[in-house]
């Protein structure tokens, strides 16, 4: 239920282009979006994933409010220019998902991406607002056991140092520091493009840590969503090189998102999308309360001790929602095994 306490700066029916939409934040998005009464185009890799992704939203009842634009490779020079045409606000989720440890394959992808899009809302006179989905580790890689405070000023500069000294042959553990190291790079990006080019358009930033929740009927599940449900079957093992760090809902989010591209006038800010720190123990605990015959098998772990400035972020929820903060990770780990036997 929504509780709207002023006018949203962009009027509902503007049109909202969503990028990387077959992605389970990026679903998300868009959904929100559309149950406030906003118009989507969202960017996708083929035909294929265009046809499945519009019969999701067809099935949810907006047929008539979501399209899709096919854009192949994000990094191509002028990748984006015919999908932000007539777009009134832009939220870019499309990332670099393969925690390759080759930071070539990772890194220039994501920045030439999120630059392209920039120049092409800026020939688009119709642009407003753009929303960059930066990460947590935008500001850092988890440091368990250490007490942190992470702010707006806060930047993952260690992530960026391991991916400039890798060299061949490539260390497989360190992929998640090369995915950390092309948030930061991207997301340092659009404030230089801001400061350089001073665009007519809005920008803020929304920094996401690890996204768990619902899934929508349908849609993906890829990614931090993919994490509660290889635990509840047994996969622990294949998720132990992800350290302790914060969770979000992956609906809170969403929400945040929509908040910065289209509700709320905020400019030129990073929202810290950080509801509460977890470790896998916290993880099989809400699960087990959630799936009685679950059996915990309790490890060796740390806990994130870090402080972050999610004050922006509650007030959103608050606002617009009339959310009392964010979801639990317990109400988290529930959603996300919704369907699961």
């Amino acid at each position: 239920m929504t509780s709207h306490q002023s006018e949203p700066v962009l009027p509902k029916g503007s049109l909202v282009l969503v990028t990387g939409a077959t992605g389970f934040i990026a679903g998300h998005i868009i959904l929100e979006a559309l149950q406030l009464g906003y118009k989507v185009r969202g960017t996708v890799r083929s035909k294929q994933k265009a046809n499945q992704n519009e019969a999701i939203f067809s099935k949810l009842g907006f047929g008539d409010s979501y399209s899709t634009v096919i854009v192949e490779d994000m990094a191509a020079n002028g990748a984006f220019d015919e999908a932000v045409k007539g777009c009134d606000s832009i939220i870019h989720a499309a990332s670099v998902l393969t925690f390759s440890p080759n930071p070539e394959e990772v890194i220039p992808p994501v920045v030439a991406g999120t630059t392209g899009i920039l120049k092409a809302a800026k020939k688009e006179q119709k642009v407003k607002r753009v929303v960059y989905t930066s990460s947590s580790t935008a500001a850092l890689i988890p440091k368990p056991n250490t007490e942190l405070y992470i702010d707006k000023d806060t930047w993952d500069d260690e992530a960026c140092d391991i991916a400039r000294n890798a060299k061949p042959p490539y260390d497989p553990s360190s992929g998640f520091a090369i995915y950390a190291a092309s948030k930061t790079e991207a997301e340092r990006a659009v404030w230089k493009f801001v400061k350089e080019e001073k665009p007519d358009f809005v920008v803020n930033c929304v920094l996401p840590n690890a996204n768990m929740g619902r899934a929508i009927p349908g849609g993906s599940v890829s990614s931090t969503g993919s994490w509660v449900p290889t635990v509840y079957k047994g996969g622990l093992d294949s998720l132990k090189d992800f350290p302790p760090q914060y969770y979000i809902n992956v609906t809170d989010d969403a929400r945040l998102h929509v908040a910065a591209a289209v509700l709320e006038p905020i400019e030129g800010e990073r929202v810290f999308a950080f509801a509460e720190p977890y470790n896998w123990n916290d993880i099989m605990d809400a699960i087990k309360k959630a799936k009685p015959d679950f059996k915990v098998q309790h490890i060796p772990q740390d806990k994130d001790l870090s402080k972050v400035d999610t004050k922006l972020a509650v007030e959103l929820l608050k606002k617009w929602w009339g959310q009392d903060g964010f979801t639990s990770l317990e109400e988290g780990v529930r959603q996300n095994l919704e369907g699961l036997d």
